[in-house]
């Protein structure tokens, strides 16, 4: 790890400093990083990350509400639970779509346009349910919601990581898409407490479900109309884009809001990375189908959709144990909801401690993810086994494991999906985040529905010692799977925390060997995993190889013009 993060540049393949003062650079021409560290965080990226977090608080009540709503449509349509659970599966499917359309067209045409298009569709599609008469008509109508939520989330992460400076931009997207999604994830659960509060809504006499889900689009059409006038595209992609010009001018108005005009005087030219790059016409997944990024994406990806599982299984699971489990020991209605919002407000605490934990010098992004979804792991074995109920003889005791072993999942999923956006570069950064948000959703999206099969009272006489295991089925799964997403976080073997956002493939295979020390087997994992890489070799760069095996193995690198470009290639001494 370098101990000065601004001595991380860019540089050209044949190792020479791109922005060596005594090289080209024009006098006054900064990088995107230099320009945003002297900017600074101040009023212009407020507007922004406002926009963001009542899109996040959206995203977040709009995927948890049908997870307390199982009681109120069972009583409106007699609809099971374990059918409920294909409502939370189809608009996590929705969601798995839709990111990976923001994924090409993020990074084709940009952040700005999908974060907004995405948010009017989950908004307006959530409006349309108040209409539903209907069970096939609800399933369609939340794929649609999921379609938006799914495309606003990588495209939102993007934009927050390359328009804030080096040293803020793990925890702005942290206390952006986590703290922003777990407010809207505690505001589900208390609506859902007033939704099943006898008092105050008998027989739902106030509102009902329908109801609850016009109120979850609310943040949203906020959302919509302030981000209309204050979103901004954002500079770094305009660069890549090789739109400088722009690119300079949204800086030069960052700087202005931020009080900080004198950092960035008018027409202040910008330096491109690796003009040669900026000319493929490749589109996101003809780039990320080859190394270094398709083993990070793989190991990444499963990572998240195995944490996904875990999560949002939890989530759909406790409401029904907590009502059976909470019946057999005289649990009040009232106690049984508190419950469930104190366990949901568990996600907050976790954030704030992750915001400090990541720019820790020995734990970073990295061992923070690890951490958080091996506490995952932990307490769903100890909640599967009720440990702390036994050991205090209280059946309140389940509330510990199950309030650690949720806020450790919701930390997880978090630094993921911070964690991949740091360590893809500029041009596919959306592509990435979109690929492991796919496999994140299509996790959640069976986590539900397996998850409601195996919580099904079957008859013993029809299922024998598979009924009497039911207890142990569930959260051991859950355990298993968040351990296992661990694992694969530690064998990615990188660490993107105190450097500058990866611009292009070089830089990535660059931290790839500078993180050898820090344990796992990504390389080894590259050729084991991509065929794809290796029969690219003939053609161009073989990516399964690192910068440190090339040099070992007699070779060089040099470049070809950009007329020839198609990718690095090496030549033997």
């Amino acid at each position: 790890m370098l101990s000065n993060p601004d001595a991380r540049l860019t540089h050209r393949v044949s190792g020479e400093n791109l922005l060596d003062p005594d090289d080209d650079k024009k006098e006054g021409a900064m990088t995107i990083d230099e320009a945003l560290n002297r900017i600074g965080l101040g009023r212009g990226q407020y507007f922004s990350i406002t926009v963001m977090c009542l899109f996040w608080i959206a995203d977040g009540m709009q995927m948890f509400i049908f997870f307390y709503l199982p009681k109120a449509v069972n009583e409106d349509w007699g609809t099971p639970a374990d059918a409920i659970g294909w409502i939370d599966g189809s608009m996590f499917i929705g969601v798995a779509v839709g990111a990976l359309l923001a994924g090409h067209f993020g990074d084709e045409y940009g952040r700005k346009i999908i974060i907004l298009t995405s948010g009017a569709i989950s908004s307006v599609g959530g409006v349309m349910c108040w209409w539903v008469t209907g069970f096939l008509p609800l399933l369609f109508l939340r794929f649609v919601v999921g379609i938006g939520v799914g495309g606003f989330g990588p495209a939102s992460l993007s934009t927050t990581l390359e328009t804030c400076p080096s040293k803020m931009r793990g925890k702005v997207a942290i206390a952006v898409g986590g703290f922003a999604s777990a407010v809207g994830r505690v505001l589900v659960a208390l609506l859902a407490s007033a939704l099943y509060d006898p008092a105050y809504n008998p027989n739902y006499s106030r509102f009902g479900w329908r109801v609850c889900l016009l109120i979850c689009t609310i943040p949203g059409f906020l959302a919509l109309i302030l981000g209309l006038y204050v979103l901004a595209e954002s500079p770094r992609w305009l660069l890549i884009k090789q739109r400088k010009e722009e690119a300079s001018q949204a800086l030069r108005n960052l700087a202005l809001k931020n009080g900080k005009g004198d950092e960035f005087p008018e027409g202040t030219e910008l330096v491109a990375v690796e003009d040669d790059l900026l000319v493929s016409t490749d589109s996101t997944w003809q780039r990320l189908s080859v190394e270094p990024y398709w083993s990070a994406l793989v190991v990444a990806s499963l990572s998240h959709c195995f944490m996904a599982f875990a999560y949002f299984g939890m989530i759909f699971v406790l409401p029904i144990y907590i009502d059976t489990y909470g019946s057999l020991h005289g649990w009040s209605q009232g106690a049984k909801d508190i419950t469930l919002v104190i366990v949901a407000a568990s996600e907050i605490p976790a954030i704030f401690i992750l915001m400090f934990t990541i720019e820790l010098e020995h734990i970073g992004r990295r061992w923070s993810a690890i951490g958080s979804m091996a506490g995952c792991s932990l307490f769903c074995m100890i909640f599967n086994f009720h440990v702390i109920s036994e050991l205090f003889h209280s059946s309140y005791g389940v509330l510990v494991p199950s309030f650690f072993a949720r806020g450790f999942a919701a930390a997880g999923l978090i630094i993921g999906g911070v964690y991949v956006g740091e360590i893809f570069p500029t041009h596919v950064r959306v592509g990435g985040l979109a690929v492991c948000s796919a496999f994140s959703r299509f996790g959640s999206a069976f986590a539900p529905v397996i998850s409601g099969f195996l919580i099904v009272d079957f008859h013993p006489s029809d299922w024998g010692m598979w009924t009497k295991l039911q207890p142990l089925r569930v959260f051991v799964l859950f355990s298993a799977l968040s351990g296992l997403a661990a694992y694969l976080i530690w064998e990615l073997a990188m660490e993107p925390a105190g450097r500058h956002l990866p611009s292009n493939e070089e830089e990535t295979m660059e931290q790839v060997d500078e993180d050898r020390e820090v344990g796992g087997n990504l390389n080894e994992m590259t050729r084991m995993i991509s065929p794809m890489a290796q029969s690219n070799s003939g053609k161009g760069l073989n990516r399964s190889l690192s910068r440190e095996a090339m040099e070992k193995a007699g070779s060089s690198p040099v470049t070809k013009p950009a007329a020839e470009r198609g990718s690095y290639t090496y030549e033997t001494k």
